[in-house]
């Protein structure tokens, strides 16, 4: 049986999904994933309920999500049609934004609501993404976010506390608690001490 070929928008899903196959998009495993790129627990939770408002069929909202399911019509930007400005290094929140709109292939067709949504989804990527010294997101960043393939990179700078999310952005309250009780609850270690 071949592996069905995946939007950058599914790709991105998947790290939000359990590893089965298909794979599915459950409130556990997007909780999970996102603690684990170093949103506060209850930041987490609401990320969760979100995909399932987005995503789930309605009106099974508990149901599992699977990934090659939603239709495409439900996709959200990646930002996949633009050519990134040669030479720059970082993007802004701002930056990123105006990108959306300068893309008309990534606008076509689509309402107020979706170009709402897809702003949304952009603003989540640099949320989650963006270095917590300069608030900035590197080129690297945004190029694999292109290809849906951005978060795992992530997750292994907010292993280490030199990228702590702040808590303007959904970053926790408290490094030390946090860390230790999502790994004890939901087995995900996230902000570890370098010194342990």
């Amino acid at each position: 049986m071949s592996r069905p070929t995946y939007s950058a928008f599914q790709r991105h899903l998947l790290f939000f999904s359990t590893p089965t196959s298909p794979p599915r998009l459950t409130f556990g495993s997007a909780l999970r994933a996102g603690v684990s790129i170093g949103l506060d627990f209850p930041v987490a939770v609401l990320l969760s309920l979100s995909l399932r408002l987005m995503y789930a069929p309605f009106p099974f909202l508990w149901s599992p999500i699977v990934v090659d399911k939603i239709p495409a019509s439900a996709h959200r930007t990646q930002l996949s049609s633009i050519d990134l400005p040669k030479g720059k290094a970082d993007y802004t929140c701002t930056e990123l934004l105006s990108l959306l709109n300068k893309s008309a292939e990534e606008n076509q067709g689509k309402g107020w609501l979706k170009h709402k949504i897809d702003q949304g989804h952009v603003v989540g990527f640099w949320t989650m993404a963006a270095s917590a010294r300069t608030h900035t997101v590197r080129r690297d960043d945004v190029e694999r976010f292109q290809q849906g393939e951005w978060e795992e990179p992530v997750v292994k700078r907010r292993r280490g506390r030199e990228d702590v999310l702040p808590l303007w952005r959904g970053g926790p309250i408290w490094v030390g608690g946090h860390s230790w009780a999502v790994w004890k609850v939901l087995g995900v270690r996230v902000y570890e001490d370098k010194r342990r």
